[in-house]
């Protein structure tokens, strides 16, 4: 597998996630991380070709 930078800061980004969740960190700030998230892995995704629904 290859490092890049998606991967670091995909991550990165779960990492955070995790520890919130597990550590007690607030409802607001999982939220955030995870809408972080979801958006940096969704402009990866089209960025890389992904995402095509229309054949």
């Amino acid at each position: 597998m290859k490092i890049t930078t998606d991967l670091i800061v995909g991550t990165g980004l779960i990492a955070a996630l995790l520890a919130t969740i597990f550590c007690g960190g607030s409802a607001e700030m999982q939220n955030t991380i995870a809408s972080g998230l979801i958006g940096y892995l969704g402009r990866t995704a089209i960025a890389h070709g992904g995402g095509d629904t229309h054949g």
